[in-house]
């Protein structure tokens, strides 16, 4: 079994380049978005503060594989002196991390619903990255990529990677059914119980959209404030166009069955830990 771990090791190496880890953070951002902006007191401030950095800790080890092409790209950006639009590109886009980063800080901290400008930036936020979550659905191609390119031993495959591709898929979509049922709690709370079911199918369709940019595009959530314009241009050519919308369709039918069937687990395991702690027996 001595051979087992070097061929795992460099499996990861050569196909995955810790795109697990860094799809699982991206699609743990608006899970923690959700509960800092719609059920902020239903998690105490040390297992707030311990999701937050079990997250922040995934994100740096997913980030590890990537550093080196953001790093060439940074000093393509830098070498490129002649185009003062470059240059715009990249204040504008350290500009909006500094942003984003004194945002999440900020709405962290917050224990009430604030209500104000920055609950509703927040907000924006959430939406705009919670299409990351299912997007998980889409890296099975990673697991067919690496099973038909004669790289992986078949017992590699069979062992470890299946597996964790769906442990992963199993997480990021968990994390996307998660965030909405916490704004639909949020909804009923506030009275308006009657625009979740408009709003769940609202989701499902912007996501749809967005795994559609994300996938085949190669959009990320980011690219809404660096190149709004191009995002706009494509998703509007995605939508009038006969191929684009069916993918875009199909892909909306399938987030919202299978966000129905997770939610009825979800809720259906939330009720049997509320039993098992009343005592009460779910058989009964």
């Amino acid at each position: 079994m001595r051979w087992l771990l070097p061929n795992i090791i460099s499996a990861f190496d050569n196909v995955y380049s810790g795109w697990i880890l860094w799809n699982l953070f991206l699609a743990a951002i608006p899970l923690l978005l959700s509960f800092s902006l719609f059920r902020r007191q239903s998690l105490s401030n040390r297992w707030f503060l311990a999701a937050c950095v079990l997250v922040g800790t995934i994100g740096v080890l997913g980030l590890g594989p990537r550093i080196p092409r953001a790093v060439q790209g940074l000093y393509n950006l830098l070498q490129d002196n002649s185009s003062p639009l470059s240059w715009f590109e990249l204040l504008w886009l350290l500009a909006v991390t500094a942003f984003a980063g004194l945002l999440s800080l900020k709405i962290f901290k917050t224990k009430q619903d604030p209500q104000g400008w920055l609950w509703w930036v927040g907000l924006v936020v959430f939406l705009i990255f919670l299409p990351n979550a299912p997007y998980v659905l889409t890296d099975i191609i990673h697991l067919i990529r690496g099973t038909s390119s004669g790289q992986i031993r078949i017992l590699v495959v069979a062992l470890v990677f299946i597996p964790l591709h769906s442990a992963a898929i199993l997480l990021g979509f968990e994390a996307y059914v998660v965030s909405i049922l916490n704004l639909a709690a949020y909804l009923k709370q506030h009275g308006a119980k009657a625009m979740i079911l408009p709003l769940e199918l609202t989701i499902h369709a912007l996501s749809a959209v967005g795994i559609y940019l994300g996938r085949f595009l190669r959009f990320n959530s980011w690219d809404l404030v660096t190149d709004p314009t191009g995002v706009i241009a494509y998703t509007l050519d995605a939508l009038t166009s006969k191929q684009p919308a069916a993918v875009i369709f199909v892909t909306f039918v399938i987030l919202a069955s299978l966000y129905w069937v997770m939610k009825q687990i979800t809720l259906g395991l939330k009720l049997r830990i509320r039993y098992a702690r009343q005592g009460i027996d779910a058989l009964d």
